[in-house]
């Protein structure tokens, strides 16, 4: 299983020395990215990507939760972001956007609500590299894992399955050492963990505890 480590559980006055710790096992780094509208919350901006990408050569892959993301899509890309990852519901079209993304050189990803179905992105398999699902609300942090989400990726693993482009399947949110063998077994390819690594007295030890989680 990949883990791409949310640097929003490293600790902020060491990013840095959070980034060091992990990047020689880390599949990429997961950035989120709050304004304030779209999530309640501020977090993370093109100036952090842009010092992120200076320091390390992982993939940074930035979730976008704002309201304009095929305006912020490409700030991001052009500071050095990797993958980027937009909601439907944020998106005033949201193929367009995709489409934009890979035209741009970054890899194209569509993020699920807790709240929606998986049949919800079934139109957008073949156009993104990952799904990503969100097994707790947007922008919250330390609530366990719904437990509808595991329906939910088996649910989209068959759809993924069926398709040419057979995008990645990772779950962010409620990422626990209990929960990463159980998405795995329900077909899950990644996770995006944060306190579970950087809580950890060796975090690389516990991505590479990750990678060895398998169905």
């Amino acid at each position: 299983m990949r883990a791409y480590v949310s640097l929003w559980s490293a600790d902020l006055l060491a990013v840095g020395r959070a980034v060091e710790l992990v990047e020689s096992d880390a599949d990429g780094f997961h950035i989120d990215v709050f304004d304030g509208v779209d999530v309640r919350h501020l977090l993370f901006g093109p100036d952090f990507v842009a010092a992120l990408r200076r320091r390390t050569s992982v993939l940074i892959d930035v979730h976008l939760n704002v309201v304009d993301p095929g305006y912020w899509a490409r700030r991001f890309i052009d500071v050095g972001a990797g993958m980027i990852t937009v909601h439907r519901a944020a998106a005033a079209d949201i193929h367009t956007i995709l489409d934009e993304i890979a035209q741009a050189g970054a890899r194209p990803a569509v993020g699920l609500d807790l709240i929606e179905p998986a049949g919800s992105v079934e139109d957008l398999i073949e156009e993104v590299d990952r799904v990503l699902v969100m097994g707790t609300e947007l922008g919250v942090k330390g609530v366990d894992l719904d437990e509808r989400t595991f329906d939910k990726v088996r649910e989209l693993k068959r759809m993924r399955d069926r398709s040419v482009r057979r995008p990645e399947l990772v779950v962010d949110g409620g990422i626990r050492e209990t929960t990463i063998p159980a998405l795995a077994a329900a077909g899950a390819d990644g996770v995006v963990p944060g306190s579970v690594v950087f809580g950890a007295a060796d975090p690389a030890s516990r991505v590479r505890w990750i990678h060895n989680q398998t169905p």
